[in-house]
Protein backbone atom coordinates (compact mmCIF):
# COMPACT_ATOMS: atom_id res chain seq x y z
CA UNK A 1 0.00 0.00 0.00
CA UNK A 2 1.56 3.23 -1.08
CA UNK A 3 0.82 5.97 2.12
CA UNK A 4 2.40 9.17 0.33
CA UNK A 5 -0.62 10.70 0.06
CA UNK A 6 -2.49 8.98 2.55
CA UNK A 7 -3.52 11.01 6.08
CA UNK A 8 -1.78 8.77 8.37
CA UNK A 9 -2.20 8.69 12.04
CA UNK A 10 0.48 7.59 15.11
CA UNK A 11 -0.62 4.73 17.85
CA UNK A 12 -1.23 7.79 20.35
CA UNK A 13 -3.41 9.80 17.90
CA UNK A 14 -5.79 6.57 17.30
CA UNK A 15 -6.14 5.70 21.06
CA UNK A 16 -7.38 9.16 22.09
CA UNK A 17 -10.37 9.42 18.64
CA UNK A 18 -10.73 5.97 19.38
CA UNK A 19 -11.00 6.26 23.21
CA UNK A 20 -9.25 2.67 24.67
CA UNK A 21 -5.27 2.16 26.10
CA UNK A 22 -2.33 1.26 24.08
CA UNK A 23 -2.45 -2.52 26.13
CA UNK A 24 -6.29 -2.83 24.68
CA UNK A 25 -5.42 -2.23 21.22
CA UNK A 26 -1.99 -4.21 21.12
CA UNK A 27 -4.41 -7.03 22.50
CA UNK A 28 -6.85 -6.83 20.12
CA UNK A 29 -3.84 -6.71 17.31
CA UNK A 30 -1.77 -9.87 19.02
CA UNK A 31 -5.59 -12.14 19.26
CA UNK A 32 -6.17 -10.85 15.85
CA UNK A 33 -9.28 -9.78 16.92
CA UNK A 34 -8.25 -6.77 14.41
CA UNK A 35 -6.13 -6.88 11.80
CA UNK A 36 -2.70 -5.62 12.82
CA UNK A 37 -1.44 -1.84 10.71
CA UNK A 38 1.53 -0.99 8.03
CA UNK A 39 4.69 -0.12 10.15
CA UNK A 40 6.63 2.86 8.57
CA UNK A 41 10.34 2.13 7.94
CA UNK A 42 10.88 2.39 11.62
CA UNK A 43 8.85 0.27 12.30
CA UNK A 44 5.98 2.39 14.16
CA UNK A 45 2.79 1.59 13.72
CA UNK A 46 0.92 4.33 11.30
CA UNK A 47 -2.83 3.99 10.76
CA UNK A 48 -5.01 5.01 8.15
CA UNK A 49 -8.35 6.57 8.18
CA UNK A 50 -9.88 2.95 7.33
CA UNK A 51 -7.51 1.13 9.67
CA UNK A 52 -9.21 3.97 12.56
CA UNK A 53 -12.77 2.46 11.14
CA UNK A 54 -11.95 -0.92 11.18
CA UNK A 55 -11.04 -0.36 14.92
CA UNK A 56 -13.80 1.53 15.98
CA UNK A 57 -16.23 -0.91 14.59
CA UNK A 58 -14.81 -3.92 16.53
CA UNK A 59 -14.74 -1.36 19.38
CA UNK A 60 -18.67 -1.16 18.63
CA UNK A 61 -19.49 -4.75 18.43
CA UNK A 62 -17.74 -5.31 21.59
CA UNK A 63 -20.31 -2.40 23.36
CA UNK A 64 -23.09 -3.31 21.70
CA UNK A 65 -23.04 -7.02 20.52
CA UNK A 66 -26.88 -7.13 19.80
CA UNK A 67 -26.58 -4.41 17.62
CA UNK A 68 -28.68 -2.36 20.16
CA UNK A 69 -27.84 1.09 20.12
CA UNK A 70 -29.17 2.23 23.87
Amino acid sequence: MNLQHTKIYRTKEVLKLIGISRATLYNWFRDKKVEDVLRDRNNFRVFTESDIKRILEYKNILKHPNGDNL
